[in-house]
């Protein structure tokens, strides 16, 4: 078939849809944010593809790979097995490197297994393997040390909360057994304590203590802090999420003192290659690593170098040549990680396969979509189809074909827009992207005007690539933090939040919580209200208004409204609740009602619905925050595990609209933005700065850079050619910087805008 055909699309909003899609195309959907451009483009063709594929394996197999099930459509034609390429983290250990994940280090480990002297096995350069691994970090490269004044307040008690680290202060279970230990007083500073008292608080080996003051013997061990810390940090499994949130703060991470980063063991170092050895090579550039390569002629190469040298092209193609072979995957952003995923694909010869990609432009500086454009073509020329979640208007227009899904977000999304060709697309009448790309409003060009009420100052700032370089940010205004993808953005940020602790508020795009019972009314603070107004009106307890709670929870499904089962080598299956038909509670609590509606109904409204709805001060108050931030198309009930980045991140803002004189920073707060939502975020964030507050976003987005009262552009590259500030100024200032590639393309766009184009 030269067609992909979706009959009856219903999954998540969509409204019994039709679409029809040319194969062997660049297609791009398009549409506001909550629209379902990804239900199609994900939960339905993706997931269909694989699931077709993995149908076609024995039960098994099918154990040990992903489960999903058919989506919500009367039928589907025209899909052949898929690749997923999305901006989820690929890995959380330090151990997986772009070098592992890509296969690019174990052709490494292979020539230098052969063309080195002396000649060892390709394992005694794998630091994942106990052969070629530094005994001292355990193959990780990194060591961490610690300043005793980050964790140790000398001129308090423990009692008073001398030790910053949450699990020391006072009531916590490791404050206790020092308690308990009674080889310290709790009630002395610890300036005053003897060397001793000091070893034994900070330095001391795990010692096993025991305290009978119960009538029992109570058994416990201490270990001295400073040693516990370093134990934590060395652990071979990597820190976990919990780990890192109590331990980074604390944490002076530095090369390998034994390895100097290179993660093998000195015996493998002394192997060169033209005077290099195997961590040296790992740890340049990409970009050089190529070079390097390139350089090498060895009889015993022949067969290695084309392909080593085949995948290092990928990835410097993909737009990442500034990372290293050996950077771990787990300091990746998500728009790094899909394009090394990218590169990745780049090397496989397969045909006739459907590439879904989720927004691939995702912290890319306009100078290196070029990049992405042609790998793009790349794989759609080899026989593919590709698909493309996208709001960049760059691979919007370089797209074959292009449908849009609307005309709104949520209830009032699912339909189908638009379909049809670039040059079909840039005549539309009905479609609101073709309306901001072709139909330029000059306002949203503007920035306001502004004048500074001080200076956050940065100084010496060297954090990974940046060049000691010291920075004046200006205060009471909105300020964009530029530059190509390396540059040294985020290690700025890092420096700005560890030089002023106490100022600096970071805002990413973290989720807010897994948990599958805290929804969107719960954490902006009106389901209380909601409930309370239900109890009073019915005269009844609040808590019987709780799905978390028993009282009125429907007890087949706990108030979760479904029940998923785990069907094996099938997908888990989430079926809707029988009893209560999904929704939450017991009959008896669906009978009590407020305005004639009752909880559930509550929960699926929308925010703009229940804005309409209701009348109450304390409710239109969080509600009117959840409009200020563009979530008007999310329901009540929705869970938080559900959110995509970007609606994790503006509801975090949601809960911090009415704070007066913080400094928040942004990290591309327009990932996944269409240009209306764009407009509602710069509203957003300029009644942040007109409410005395500083906004600081690091952003590519030229729509939101030409609005900012002051850019500072880092660069001129990414990695080792980073770390210098190239531009600061406002945007027209920056705009002269020829030198500035920032400058350059923001000039460029805002002329093209001007004239309509």
């Amino acid at each position: 078939m030269k067609e992909i055909v979706i009959i009856g699309a219903k999954e998540n909003n969509l409204k019994d849809i039709d679409l029809t899609i040319p194969r062997n195309k660049i297609v791009c959907f398009v549409g506001v944010s909550g629209s379902g451009k990804s239900t199609i483009a994900f939960d339905i063709i993706a997931k269909e593809g694989q699931r077709q594929y993995f149908e076609s394996l024995s039960s098994l197999a099918r154990r040990y790979l992903q489960k999903s099930n058919k989506p919500l459509v009367d039928d589907i034609k025209g899909i052949s097995s898929t690749v997923i390429i999305s901006q989820a983290r690929i890995h959380t250990s330090p151990r997986s490197t772009v070098g592992t994940l890509t296969e690019t280090y174990t052709y490494l480990r292979l020539l230098y297994s052969r063309v080195g002297y002396p000649i060892y096995d390709s394992s005694y350069f794998s630091f994942n393997h106990p052969s070629g691994a530094c005994p001292k970090c355990k193959g990780i490269g990194t060591e961490y040390t610690f300043n005793l004044d980050t964790v140790v307040d000398f001129s308090k008690s423990l009692q008073e909360g001398a030790i910053k680290h949450a699990n020391y202060k006072p009531g916590k279970r490791l404050y206790n057994i020092l308690s308990s230990s009674r080889r310290l007083d709790m009630n002395k500073k610890i300036k005053d304590y003897s060397q001793k008292e000091l070893h034994f608080l900070l330095y001391t080996d795990r010692v096993e203590l025991s305290n009978k003051d119960q009538g029992f013997i109570q058994r416990f061990s201490h270990e001295g802090i400073i040693n516990r810390l370093k134990r934590r940090a060395g652990d071979l499994r990597g820190m976990s999420e919990r780990k890192k949130m109590t331990d980074k703060p604390f944490l002076v991470p530095q090369a390998c003192t034994q390895c100097h980063g290179w993660r093998i063991k000195e015996e493998s170092l002394k192997v060169k290659i033209n005077g290099l050895n195997i961590g040296e090579v790992a740890n340049l550039p990409i970009s050089k690593a190529l070079e390097f390569v390139q350089a090498i002629d060895h009889r015993n190469a022949s067969v290695i170098r084309p392909r080593l040298l085949e995948q290092l092209r990928f990835l410097n193609e993909a737009g990442v040549g500034y990372l290293s072979l050996n950077r771990s995957t787990d300091t990746l952003s998500g728009g790094e990680a899909q394009r090394v995923k990218l590169a990745r694909q780049l090397g496989c010869d397969l045909v006739e396969t459907i590439y879904v990609l989720d927004e691939p432009t995702a912290g890319l500086h306009p100078k290196d979509l070029r990049l992405v454009i042609r790998n793009l073509e790349k794989l759609r020329n080899s026989g593919n189809t590709v698909l493309i979640v996208e709001h960049d208007e760059t691979i919007i227009r370089a797209s074959d074909y292009i449908v849009e899904v609307g005309p709104g977000g949520g209830k009032k999304g699912g339909e189908i827009v638009f379909t049809g060709t670039r040059e079909e697309f840039s005549k539309s009448e009905t479609s609101l992207t073709a309306r901001y790309l072709y139909n330029p409003q000059q306002a949203a060009l503007k920035s306001k005007k502004r004048e500074p009420t001080g200076t956050l100052k940065i100084e010496h700032a060297k954090r990974n690539n940046l060049k000691d370089i010291h920075v004046d940010i200006p205060i009471g205004m909105l300020v964009a933090l530029t530059g190509v993808s390396g540059a040294g953005k985020s290690s700025l940020v890092e420096e700005m939040i560890d030089q002023h602790p106490d100022k600096v508020v970071s805002i990413g795009q973290q989720a807010i919580g897994t948990n599958k019972r805290g929804c969107i009314a719960t954490y902006v603070g009106i389901f209380d209200h909601i409930r309370k107004l239900f109890a009073r009106r019915n005269e009844v307890s609040p808590s019987l208004f709780s799905f978390n709670s028993h009282l009125g929870s429907c007890q087949e499904c706990r108030g979760l409204g479904f029940i998923q089962m785990d069907m094996n080598f099938l997908g888990n299956v989430k079926m809707r609740c029988e009893k209560c038909n999904g929704k939450r509670y017991t009959r008896n609590v669906l009978e009590y009602k407020v305005y004639q509606r009752n909880i559930a109904d509550i929960l699926r409204m929308t925010t703009s619905e229940a804005n309409e709805f209701f009348k109450e001060k304390g409710i239109k108050e969080g509600l009117r925050f959840l409009l200020e931030v563009g979530l008007d198309y999310i329901e009540l009930g929705q869970t938080l595990d559900t959110l995509s980045g970007g609606e994790a991140q503006r509801l975090k803002l949601a809960s911090r609209l009415t704070n007066k004189g913080e400094v928040y920073v942004l990290d591309e707060p327009t990932s996944g933005l269409h240009y209306a939502d764009v407009e509602k975020l710069m509203k957003l964030l300029n009644t942040l700065v007109d409410h005395d507050n500083t906004v600081i976003v690091i952003e590519h987005n030229l729509q939101v850079i030409s609005q900012a009262n002051w850019i500072i552009d880092l660069g001129p590259e990414g990695g080792d050619k980073g770390g210098f500030i190239i531009a600061q100024g406002t945007p027209g200032q920056v705009m002269k910087y020829q030198q500035s590639s920032t400058g350059r393309y923001l000039k460029k766009y805002v002329n093209a805008k001007l004239n309509g184009k």
